[in-house]
């Protein structure tokens, strides 16, 4: 048997001095990207065998923490044949001053039975397979504050006894409130350490940036103060704790405000006579809440309430948008939804902007003619241009009017045909865009009337006038043809009846026709 251990002893050797000569520190990643500090930080060294010697591990509420116990290179490398030999283990937690109670966490017998008592059941465990390594540490997960305090091991392995005395700090964030902040409510959140040293300097973080106390937040002792929350308050907050000899903890909380998804004012463009989409749809389902009283009410600025209703998804409480048919001139404006959760309301306003266009010329445009179409909204608005674009399969054989962008009239943006040909026909598209995009279009359908050409300094009304000049003759021509057709009609109608012919020449007297060669009389007969 001596020989076997002495085998295992110089196989081994060389990898647990590797291993044992490491400190062992134990940290959860940090949630935000380097330079920033590490916000989950559990720091320990490798734990002395030296009587009296403590080390300090920080520990976040709700992560993990490692308390360190491992043996020396020089106890490794001479008794490792005897690590297994009547091996036990034993943690223990003590208790506070005032009271010297001694609690076991954690237990493993020589014949390898763990116990565990009944608070660290499910929470405390140990690495079997790094005890021949000589690490016989202590893992918690998940950490509770009350799991603040100090603790001592008790390795004993042959002939041998050694002892590990180390102290778990826990760090943790909490907030005023235990569910889900409505937007516009005040939000504390309290950075929380079991050190009874106070720090000597704290900051704040949210998504990785720091945060200066002005404005809506305030700092006091170790809380910060948002005066009025808004949805992107929601995320991940962290606080970072600074102690006189340089040791820096931090430790997280996911803050979650319901307010809206998109921007505060948004604008929304329609085509006349297209529906409308308003849209009011929160950032977050009331996941927290348990029997959440919500109302839902929109309102037009110029009117009343509207007699529209919000359509809720069915699959979701976070979608109140309004759906507006067939918009006209009138329905443009600026619009507010006010959703009410267990009677804490948050609002937000919609502009809704109609799009028609205007052209110079109404009616039948005709070929030649000077013609602007006018792309308008109802609304002025900054930082916007437009863009025209024939929506038409035929090739309009390198018309300079087919597309492009134009400056901004007076009144809105214009396209002008200086001469409209029967290639400008089809529908016309106005699109509007931002630096965002694009965000609403209208369309108008151009109809060409007319062959005839004018020239390029003619002027549409005598054309007109000719027009009308020639259309009264063609009617007065007309006219006269009718009533010529019906008087011929109606002698013909009576030559169709002979006797009444006969009674007309009865009443008339005999005459006597003579052709200057011979006389003929014609008696009438009854």
């Amino acid at each position: 048997m001596d020989a076997l251990a002495l085998a295992v002893a110089s196989r081994f050797k060389q990898r647990v001095l590797a291993v044992a000569k490491q400190i062992r520190v134990e940290a959860q990643p940090s949630p935000f990207p380097s330079p920033q500090p590490s916000f989950v930080l559990v720091a320990a060294g490798n734990v002395s065998r030296e009587a009296g010697e403590e080390q300090r591990v920080w520990a976040e509420a709700g992560g993990w923490a490692v308390l360190p116990c491992c043996l020396s290179p020089q106890d490794l490398g001479s008794s490792l044949g005897e690590v297994y030999k009547r091996l036990s283990v034993r943690w223990e937690r003590h208790g506070s001053s005032a009271h010297k109670v001694h609690r076991m966490v954690i237990k493993v017998t020589p014949s390898g039975l763990k116990i565990r008592t009944r608070s660290m059941m499910l929470r405390a465990s140990m690495w079997d397979k790094d005890f021949l390594r000589g690490n016989f540490s202590l893992q918690v997960k998940p950490v509770a504050t009350s799991d603040a305090g100090e603790y001592t091991a008790q390795v004993a392995y042959g002939s041998k006894v050694q002892h590990c005395k180390l102290k778990l700090d826990v760090v943790s964030v909490t907030a005023n409130l235990h569910r889900p902040f409505v937007a516009s409510e005040p939000v504390k959140l309290t950075c929380n350490a079991t050190l009874p040293e106070k720090p000597r300097k704290i900051q704040w973080f949210h998504a990785g940036h720091l945060i200066t106390t002005s404005g809506r937040f305030w700092s006091a002792d170790q809380s910060l103060l948002i005066s009025r929350s808004i949805g992107s308050d929601s995320g991940l907050w962290a606080c970072q704790l600074t102690y006189a000899g340089g040791e820096r903890v931090s430790a997280t909380h996911h803050l979650q405000v319901i307010g809206f998804a998109e921007p505060t004012f948004p604008v929304v463009f329609a085509a006349v006579g297209s529906d409308a989409h308003l849209p009011c749809i929160l950032n977050n389902n009331f996941v927290g809440y348990h029997n959440a009283k919500v109302a839902v009410r929109w309102s037009h600025m110029a009117w009343d309430d509207l007699k529209a209703n919000s359509n809720p998804l069915q699959e979701n409480n976070r979608n109140f948008s309004l759906y507006l048919p067939a918009v006209g001139p009138a329905s443009a404006g600026q619009y507010r939804c006010e959703v009410s959760i267990n009677g804490t309301a948050i609002s937000k306003n919609v502009t809704l902007v109609i799009m028609t266009v205007i052209p110079s010329i109404e009616g039948p445009v005709l070929e030649g003619s000077h013609l602007l179409l006018t792309c308008n909204l109802s609304h002025s608005l900054e930082k916007l241009h437009v863009q025209w674009k024939l929506l038409s399969s035929r090739p309009r054989n390198g018309s300079k009017a087919a597309s492009g962008s134009f400056e901004r009239l007076s009144s809105g943006w214009t396209l002008e045909f200086s001469q409209v040909s029967p290639e400008d026909a089809g529908t016309w598209e106005c699109s509007i865009h931002s630096t965002e995009g694009m965000q609403g279009a209208v369309h108008y359908h151009l109809e060409i009337a007319g062959a005839q050409i004018a020239s390029p300094g003619q002027n549409v009304k005598p054309a007109i006038g000719k027009i009308t000049y020639g259309l009264m003759t063609i009617l007065f021509v007309l006219v006269v043809s009718i009533t010529v057709l019906a008087f011929l009609r109606r002698k013909t109608h009576s030559l169709n009846f002979p006797a009444l012919d006969r009674l007309v020449a009865a009443a008339l007297p005999r005459k006597e026709v003579t052709d200057g060669i011979h006389e003929e009389k014609v008696l009438q007969i009854d």
